[in-house]
């Protein structure tokens, strides 16, 4: 049943080749799918029917997926560091800060993304997609939820087992809580002032403009790792209730300056924090918009952009306790 699914990631010290273990993940759906591609040759011949069977032949083309979770306030640094372009931490006494900020060019590692898929007659098939390289990711956070990342992956490959042996063990946190919207506080500032809003939403995305389709005429179907090819974009949006301090941020859009934004989050496990740090984010967009049956709503799209110092365009710390993990490897399930 699902409650038997499990998925973990594991970085690669090199591209396509999976690790000896991956860290485990609370995944909230399966979306990992391996595409195909079928080579067809159709031409004149007497008597053909449709195409021939033996005329097609199958090319492994790779795949797409996506890890869901509730962030937790231990053990996300891996799902972050495939997100953004760079990646330090330093340890001080009992906790471990990461820091994880965008950069011109990416270092980010690949992955091998293993999803345990249960079959209705208690068998556990492990999927070990190899070459996974982070694409697109959101973090959302709205009032009465858990605050949610969504990583996007590109893989290159995909080999499935039954056999317990082959399965990488996955390390989960020994302990950890999720973020949630009572321990989120969001800061905008304005020359230097801060600006009050009550939001009741937060979405902020990033588009890393990889190039995925790395293919070429090499004896060999697989493609070679995604590299930058675009300039990425990152993007958000804010929802408050419309009001006199409100207001400046609706002068601030109309005039295109640009402000300061940041998302602080106080974990529950001791000693845990998050804080993401936007120097310049501009707004897009859009009128207050007043209802009949509810307060006026503020709805705030922005860019984030590039503040032009040296520091980077997004700035993530995340504050975990040294890592302490237990170790479970798949076992078939009992056959009841």
């Amino acid at each position: 049943m699902a409650l038997d699914a499990a998925i973990g990631i594991g970085e690669e010290a090199t591209y396509g080749t999976a690790p000896t273990s991956t860290i485990g993940y609370e995944g909230k759906a399966d979306s990992w799918k391996v595409a195909k591609e079928f080579i067809e040759s159709v031409g004149f011949r007497r008597g053909m029917q449709t195409a021939r069977a033996d005329r097609r032949n199958i090319v492994q083309m790779g795949g797409e997926g996506e890890l869901e979770v509730d962030l937790l306030d231990v053990g996300a640094a891996a799902l972050l560091s495939a997100a953004f372009d760079k990646h330090t931490f330093t340890d001080s006494g009992s906790t471990r800060t990461h820091v994880f900020e965008t950069a011109a060019s990416s270092a980010a590692p690949s992955f091998t993304a293993q999803m345990i898929r249960p079959t209705v007659d208690g068998t556990g098939v492990a999927y070990k997609h190899v070459g996974c390289v982070a694409t697109e990711w959101e973090l959302t956070a709205e009032t009465e939820n858990a605050v949610t990342l969504n990583v996007s992956f590109d893989f290159q490959d995909v080999s499935h087992t039954s056999t317990p042996a082959q399965v990488l063990p996955i390390d989960y946190p020994a302990a950890g809580r999720p973020y949630d919207w009572t321990r989120t506080a969001v800061t905008l500032t304005r020359a230097g002032t801060p600006v009050p809003l009550d939001a009741g939403k937060l979405s902020l995305t990033g588009d890393l403009g990889m190039k995925t389709d790395r293919r070429f005429l090499r004896a060999n179907a697989l493609k070679k790792k995604p590299v930058r090819a675009a300039v990425p974009t990152y993007e958000g949006e804010l929802e408050g209730e419309f009001s006199a301090d409100s207001l400046k941020l609706y002068e601030a859009f109309v005039a295109g300056e640009v402000i300061g934004f940041r998302v602080d989050l106080t974990g529950l496990t001791a000693g845990t924090s998050m804080k993401i740090e936007c120097p310049a984010i501009q707004f897009t967009g859009e009128s207050p918009e007043a209802s009949t049956d509810d307060v006026t709503v503020h709805t705030l799209p922005f860019r984030v952009l590039d503040p032009g110092d040296g520091n980077p365009a997004i700035r993530l710390t995340y504050v975990e306790p040294k890592p302490v993990t237990a170790l479970k490897a798949m076992s078939a399930p009992d056959q009841g």
